[in-house]
């Protein structure tokens, strides 16, 4: 299709379309994820490419109704002029959090050309393991306060695997976690729902048991009843049934005995209030026993956990979750003993506040930082989680920071917690959602005080036009690798296959290969997540069945942060990987994986390249020298024409490679155009 044509088709859908409309994500597989539901959702799933650019790419599709849509892509919040973390906090959201994407109706206000939030959705296909389970509570949270629909998809009965790529065991979620989205929907009059689908891994006995379970069905009818504004009272209550009977399961399976029983989790729920919630826990005393691993901490910490366990301190349905509540009886006692802990380190304001609340307290224990000193990104989904299922204002909540934070964050927090709280997530989360604070770090002895009380937030907020987006960005590896994605996607019929796209953001929970003769993917999961000096895992991973290899890419923003001597290590990961058996496949096209139980495959090639922005030929030159690589894609951003310019060089062993990749710019003719040096 030439670039006038595309144009052409484009404006004609636009003047007879009912639904105009946007996705903007994390990435560009994000924003597709998205697409590929909203078309499964209105017609079974047909979309055509039809216009735009390589790095937002406008889709159309129609509607079982006869109805015209027409989506475009937008990938990388924070480029395209689009204030959407700020636009949520106008509404209430409390948090600046952003979900992995989020479908708008591009409309005009007063004449000017705004956006209107659908719907935002979130995918995770990680293992529910350790912190990172409630990592994403925060967008929850904030697009449930601000009244925006929000589904999160998270896969059910992944397989971990040990050093050896060995099954151990399938992996769940702590019940708390799906419990706090049952909450958040019922206490926000907003649709906030997990949606449990079948890991690509998970073993046929896991699925019998969970079979009631999964709601990616209803999940697609809610997607189109929100999209064409219909009733979701039937199709909401559908989902809530099944977070209810997961919650059930979860427990049932629970090999310890650590969290409330089956029967119990059902009686917690039916308690309208978070306060009634907080009552009736405090009522149930389970008993609280959080085992810290993070090290070193001070000697006074020690002697804060045994002090809420001295004035028994309940656990909130799951004895080891970073979360417990004391009653309001037990406050003046606690304070006390927090004052003996801390002695001059705690001011008189700051005990008296915890003395005489007459709410129950809600203490929340955030190691928060790395031992470098850096966030720990799945921590800022602690308070949110607390609050999720309390609300924000029935329990008074205290933060416990003890992590080895930066003195310089100490010092940011002491000076100015506000100015803190808007430069960092973690911190946001922590400031907006606590009454008050304790710092306990090792890294944090020099401060003053240990104390704080987080003044309170004014309630009215400022709801301001989430104006439209611009459809040229701020160039950088985002549209690198949403170039490369669209050249080397849905290429079966062309002999090519993505196996890996691992764009900025991207949860890389998966390489795939395809065998073309029997129409089969095969799929490796649980990707060792860090790279040896001698491997490095590829942003693209492409498979060319006329050469018989993988190519192995890592891309840029700009050729100066290319790694030298890349290219071995490149092949070297994915070589080690599918030397070993692949863990599940399915034949092309089928919704489900799977679990595979054969041999490892064999027969694999593979060539190494590197992709970043073009600036030039002699980078391109001195990147296949440095990098030692086969291939080395210049991608540049031709914004006058919509165009996309792939400058190639390559090794001896890469010019196999050009023919390849002609045809597949051919194919998206009027989006590329190929210059070999």
């Amino acid at each position: 299709m030439s670039i006038e044509s595309s144009k052409l088709c484009v404006s004609t859908l636009m003047a007879e379309t009912i639904h105009q409309l946007r996705i903007h994500g994390d990435n560009i597989l994000e924003c597709e994820s998205a697409l590929k539901l909203l078309a499964s959702s209105l017609n079974g799933g047909a979309f055509e490419l039809v216009g735009g650019t390589a790095y937002a790419p406008v889709y159309a599709f129609t509607a079982n109704t006869g109805e015209k849509f027409v989506a475009q892509l937008f990938p990388g919040y924070g480029r395209w002029n689009f204030p959407l973390e700020e636009y949520i906090a106008s509404l209430g959201g409390t948090l600046r959090e952003a979900p992995d994407a989020v479908i708008t109706k591009l409309e005009e206000e007063d004449g000017t050309p705004i956006e209107r939030p659908m719907l935002a959705l979130e995918f995770s296909g990680a293992l529910p393991a350790g912190n990172n389970a409630w990592q994403r509570t925060g967008r929850a949270l904030a697009l449930a306060y601000a009244g925006i629909p929000y589904l999160y998809f998270a896969e059910l009965g992944g397989q971990e695997l040990d050093a050896k790529r060995v099954v151990k065991a399938a992996r769940f979620p702590n019940p708390l976690v799906p419990f706090a989205y049952a909450v958040l929907g019922m206490n926000s009059s907003s649709i906030s729902l997990p949606v449990y689908i079948p890991s690509p891994s998970i073993h046929a006995e896991v699925v019998e048991i969970y079979k009631d379970c999964f709601g990616d069905k209803d999940s697609i009818e809610l997607i189109r009843t929100l999209l064409l504004s219909a009733d979701t009272t039937d199709t909401k209550s559908r989902i809530e049934k099944k977070v209810a009977k997961i919650i059930e399961l979860l427990a049932t399976q629970r090999k310890r005995a650590d969290i409330l029983k089956p029967e119990e989790w059902a009686e917690f729920y039916a308690q309208g209030s978070g306060l009634a919630k907080a009552q009736w826990l405090i009522k149930k005393a389970m008993p609280w026993n959080k085992k810290v691993g993070i090290k070193p901490i001070t000697p006074t910490f020690p002697r804060l956990l045994k002090a809420v366990n001295d004035v028994k301190a309940a656990a909130i349905g799951s004895r080891d979750m970073p979360i417990c509540i004391i009653a309001p009886e037990g406050r003046a006692d606690f304070a006390k003993q927090v004052q003996g802990i801390y002695k001059t380190k705690i001011s008189d304001e700051f005990s008296t506040w915890v003395a005489t609340g007459t709410r129950p307290l809600l203490c929340v224990w955030v190691a928060g930082f790395k031992p470098r000193g850096d966030d720990s990104r799945p921590d800022r989904g602690l308070v949110p989680l607390a609050r999720m299922i309390f609300g924000l204002e029935d329990v008074d909540l205290l933060t416990v920071v003890y992590g080895p934070a930066k003195p310089s964050t100490w010092a940011a927090l002491r000076s100015d917690m506000s100015k803190l709280a808007a430069t960092n997530g973690l911190w946001e989360a922590i400031i907006n959602l606590s009454n008050a604070l304790i710092v306990d770090s090792a890294t944090g002895t020099s401060l003053p005080d240990f104390g704080f009380i987080v003044p309170k937030r004014a309630g009215q907020f400022e709801k301001l036009p989430l104006r439209a987006a611009s459809e040229t960005p701020h160039f950088g590896e985002h549209d690198v690798d949403s170039a490369l994605h669209l050249l080397f996607s849905d290429a079966v019929g062309h002999g090519v296959y993505e196996s890996m796209c691992n764009p900025p953001g991207g949860d890389w929970s998966g390489i795939n290969v395809f065998d073309f003769d029997n129409d089969t993917e095969y799929r490796w999961t649980s990707l060792p997540r860090v790279s040896g000096a001698l491997s490095k895992r590829p942003d693209h991973l492409i498979q060319m069945r006329s050469l018989g290899t993988l190519l192995s890419i890592e891309s840029k923003d700009v050729a100066a942060r290319l790694e030298d001597k890349i290219g071995p290590r490149l092949i070297k990961y994915a070589k080690t990987l599918l030397a070993k058996a692949p863990i599940a496949f399915r034949k092309r096209g089928e919704p489900s994986y799977s679990r595979y139980e054969g041999k490892a495959l064999k027969g694999f090639e593979f060539l190494s390249g590197a992709a970043f922005r073009f600036q030039g030929e002699a980078e391109l030159r001195d990147s296949l020298k440095s990098g030692r690589v086969d291939l080395v894609i210049g991608v540049e951003f031709n914004t006058a024409e919509k165009l996309v310019v792939l400058h190639l060089v390559t090794s001896a062993a890469g010019k196999a490679l050009v023919p390849v990749i002609n045809d597949l710019a051919e194919r998206r003719k009027g989006f590329f155009k190929v210059q070999t040096r």
